[in-house]
């Protein structure tokens, strides 16, 4: 998993904030334009599935992305969010 959240994590510095995850299996960047939920929704309408912050946190300023997926699926999601 430290390769995925490697390969997430370059996919997505410069346009995202985040912490390097220490033992999770997931990012928590901070949306570009909070709140998350419009954020997510919108992340929804281009097949990609990322939780709002909110649910794990106080933070409605921040979305969670799993990398425990295929390189392939990585890369696709990395592609969706830069865009």
């Amino acid at each position: 998993y430290r390769r995925k959240r490697d390969r997430l994590m370059a996919g997505l510095a410069g346009r995202f904030t985040f912490a390097a995850p220490g033992g999770a299996f997931y990012l928590f960047p901070q949306c570009p334009k909070p709140p998350a939920g419009e954020f997510v929704a919108e992340a929804i309408r281009h097949n990609l599935l990322i939780i709002p912050g909110g649910v794990f946190s106080g933070r409605d300023s921040h979305f969670s992305i799993s990398y425990a997926a295929s390189d392939e699926t990585l890369d696709a999601g990395i592609a969706i969010l830069n865009k």
